[in-house]
């Protein structure tokens, strides 16, 4: 999410069914697997998004725009910064220097105005979204690429920085990026090792009260980080759950989305909450939603508060 933020995100992902994928972007061409930073040995390169559409990009993009805050993040982190001509919209404030970037959000925020991206004379669209299928067909015929990037789990959302690496002619820098992720998750999540599940609930939105499913790019972050969701029974992706059956499932830690609750007294003190195990027993705590919807660098931070929640010291 796979992206944007609560309670926006919830809008998106009940409109395009954003924010997961089933695969990782694959080389359909001649192309090296791990194209090397040399522009000349990259290009042009074909490639299948998530959509599975085969995109060839015919040159390192040097004008870029992002149509999700965690892909804007991924470029900023791979140095790319001055190549990117255009954002999703007031979402995309990672790093500062993304916010005054003009926004390329079309009427009500959901999708792109293609008149918008085309001003900006853009020689690759990064989206993270599903959906859409209009607006990335119009862009295609008019010469724009358009490559789609979807992360249901952490290990895809490790996968798609370096397929960006290979998109942008800058493959070296994603593998070292990717290298210091995976040896921050290690180092952090090593003093939890060997420790039980902790049964757990995460709160997307409120209200209604609206949590994640088994298949989310959330979902896989709490049970890496030793959550075992109350939510495993979910349907969908992002499920409404009653309080009631909140009451009756007991999870041992309660977990919200800064852009869905206020603080932590606001969580206690709604209707009915004071029945539930973790709210009684003073185990509910705020998540940075720009950390855990986003499968973008900054994750670790959040896989990190998690664990830590999980087991306090």
């Amino acid at each position: 999410m796979a992206s944007r933020t609560w309670p926006a995100a919830i809008a998106v992902a009940l409109v395009l069914g954003a924010c997961r994928g089933d695969v990782g972007a694959r080389t359909t061409s001649s192309a090296p697997t791990s194209p090397s930073n040399s522009t000349a040995a990259a290009f042009p390169l074909t490639l299948t998004d998530d959509d599975g559409v085969s995109v060839t990009i015919d040159s390192s993009p040097h004008r870029i725009v992002t149509w999700a805050p965690s892909n804007t993040e991924i470029l900023f982190a791979l140095g790319l910064g001055p190549r990117v001509v255009g954002v999703s919209g007031s979402f995309d404030n990672f790093p500062p220097q993304a916010t005054s970037l003009p926004s390329v959000a079309g009427e009500g925020g959901v999708t792109p105005d293609p008149e918008k991206v085309v001003a900006l004379d853009p020689d690759l669209m990064l989206n993270g979204f599903q959906g859409g299928d209009d607006w990335k067909r119009q862009l295609r015929k008019l010469g724009i690429p358009v490559f789609s990037i979807y992360a249901s789990t952490l290990d895809d959302a490790l996968h798609d920085i370096e397929t960006v690496g290979a998109v942008t002619g800058t493959s070296d820098a994603a593998t070292e990026l990717t290298a210091a992720m995976r040896g921050d998750i290690q180092r952090s999540l090593a003093p939890f090792l060997g420790q039980p599940k902790v049964s757990c609930f995460f709160e997307a939105y409120y209200p209604p009260l609206t949590t994640v499913g088994p298949h989310t790019f959330i979902y896989d972050v709490l049970e890496q980080a030793g959550c075992d969701p109350v939510s495993s029974t979910a349907g969908t992706d992002y499920a409404e759950w009653s309080v009631e059956k909140l009451v009756q499932n007991g999870p041992a830690v309660y977990f919200a989305a800064s852009e869905s609750a206020a603080s932590v007294a606001a969580v206690r003190g709604r209707p009915g909450f004071s029945g539930i195990g973790a709210v009684a027993g003073g185990r509910v705590f705020l998540i940075d939603s720009d950390l855990i919807t986003r499968p973008g660098p900054r994750v670790v931070e959040a896989l990190v508060e998690v664990a830590k929640d999980l087991h306090p010291a």
